[in-house]
């Protein structure tokens, strides 16, 4: 599969697509160390892999608990290791492992001596199609996630749909979630497509994935490399995950999957794009028809209209109204400012009566 070049402030990061991880070294450059940030877990279930990097003499930082870990502490361990091993500007950060991983790793990169490369291999579909594009770096501080962090881009991205295998089914579909925000934020063609793939999607035909993914990543690196620092379109993103965030706090005691709250989050923004009058009847049927073909697990999730509205109002991304992602048909987002605390709490109330019903 032709490989994806993308342009991040002046910066060309290239995204290669391939099924089995263990080519990705072949050609690497012996004169330049290499620090792998791993989670430790995925690892051991490609021994082939982790075998290429001891063969290669790579130093390997292994993280049992991604999220948990993803702190100063673990951090500063990192740096420690990378400096015994005399590292310098010339050498690599490797991040190999889901989200909180390639978080930490480009946060390690981007600070070690002010900037060394950075390499992303990311192993969840999440990572993949989310957070291995965008810059966004970051470790977590006291109870805040990423509050300390950085934008800062890797080099090369290694998109590899081997990992995908080892991937329980919720915990795969909580990566989808965003290849069906891409879509409903790209087109309705995108939409349909994806549609008309569901069934190789869900049995894990590897070549389909590639091109879904690859997909679905030109979509968000079309918007990040025109809206870097996040002051314009690159907003659009957030389709959902205004909703996600409410959803995700009243489920702080016993949380649940990012995707799965995100699903959650977009289906009420449609639903709310709808009841204000932007989005026709068919098009919200469309996208609930699409969204109701994957099966994704909500019955653990916890509900609470008072617990959702207020964190919402909380958002970082709210001025003097609630700023809300909203779409007027399926391909056309826009920014909603929400003034009206009464209308948006009672739609919230009926959304929760009617999806628990």
């Amino acid at each position: 599969m032709k490989n994806l070049v993308f342009k991040a402030e002046e910066q060309n990061v290239k995204v290669s697509f391939l099924k089995d991880p263990n080519h990705i070294f072949e050609n690497y450059d012996e004169s330049v160390k290499y620090c792998v940030v791993a989670d430790k877990k995925v690892l051991e279930q490609h021994p082939e892999f982790k075998n290429v990097l001891t063969a290669n003499n790579f130093s390997i930082f292994e993280i049992e608990e991604a999220e948990k870990q993803k702190d100063i502490e673990t951090y500063m361990s990192v740096i420690e290791l990378m400096q015994s091993k005399n590292f310098n500007r010339h050498d690599f950060v490797v991040g190999f492992g889901g989200g909180a991983v390639t978080d930490l790793a480009g946060f390690v990169a981007a600070t070690y001596m002010r900037g060394i490369k950075y390499m992303q291999i990311p192993t969840s579909l999440l990572a993949q199609v989310d957070a291995s594009i965008g810059g966004k770096t970051g470790i977590n501080h006291g109870k805040i996630k990423n509050f300390i962090g950085s934008f800062y881009n890797p080099t090369e991205i290694f998109i590899c749909s081997d990992f995908l295998v080892t991937l329980q089914k919720q915990e795969f579909l909580n990566g989808l979630a965003e290849v069906i925000k891409h879509c409903l934020i790209t087109s309705r063609d995108s939409l349909i497509r994806l549609s008309e793939q569901s069934e190789a999607i869900m049995n894990l035909d590897q070549d389909v994935l590639l091109k879904c993914i690859k997909e679905s990543l030109e979509t968000k690196a079309n918007i990040v490399q025109q809206d870097f620092q996040e002051s314009g379109q690159r907003k659009f993103l957030n389709f959902g995950h205004t909703f996600a965030h409410g959803i995700e706090s009243a489920n702080y005691d016993a949380p649940i999957l990012h995707g799965h709250a995100v699903m959650i989050g977009m289906l009420m923004a449609l639903k709310y794009s709808n009841e204000l009058g932007k989005l026709e009847k068919d098009e919200l049927d469309l996208a609930i028809k699409v969204m109701n073909e994957f099966e994704y697990d909500f019955k653990d999730v916890k509900f609470d209209t008072d617990i959702i509205f207020e964190a919402m109002k909380k958002d970082k991304k709210n001025t003097n109204a609630i700023n809300l992602v909203l779409i007027n048909e399926i391909g056309a987002p826009f920014i909603y400012q929400e003034t009206s605390e009464e209308s948006l709490k009672t739609f919230i109330s009926k959304f929760i009566d009617d999806f628990t019903k």
